[in-house]
């Protein structure tokens, strides 16, 4: 068997942190969640992970400070990013890419968009 793909999830909205580990379970990935930036920052540090999806407005540390150390460590820089947030403004976009995100998606999102986009990612292997 496979070994299956880990996805480390950060987003401090519980609803849609479980719909969508919810959908990337059922598509056969390993996800662990973190309902914060410093959490998403010390899992995403440890390295393991696949993928990292990291909302942009959480607690402590915003998603686009996880996105640029994981991207400016050796250990997880290869490792791609997703920001997905409910900011939908050109420089939020714009402030995603910068920070080193692979790729970036608004909410609410489109499931079915999203995990094309999570493989093409994890095939590819930035």
């Amino acid at each position: 068997m496979a070994d299956r793909k880990k996805i480390l999830l950060a987003d401090d909205e519980p609803d849609i942190a479980m719909i969508l580990s919810r959908y990337l379970m059922h598509d056969g990935y390993d996800v662990t969640v973190c309902v914060n930036g410093k959490e998403a920052l010390e899992k995403a540090s440890a390295g393991g992970y696949d993928l990292y999806i990291f909302d942009v407005m959480m607690p402590e540390i915003n998603g686009w400070e996880v996105c640029k150390s994981v991207k400016a460590a050796e250990l997880t820089k290869n490792i791609p990013v997703i920001i997905l947030t409910a900011r939908s403004q050109n420089v939020d976009e714009i402030m995603s890419y910068e920070c080193g995100a692979d790729e970036y998606a608004t909410k609410p999102f489109d499931y079915p968009e999203l995990s094309k986009t999570i493989k093409k990612l994890i095939s590819k292997g930035v």
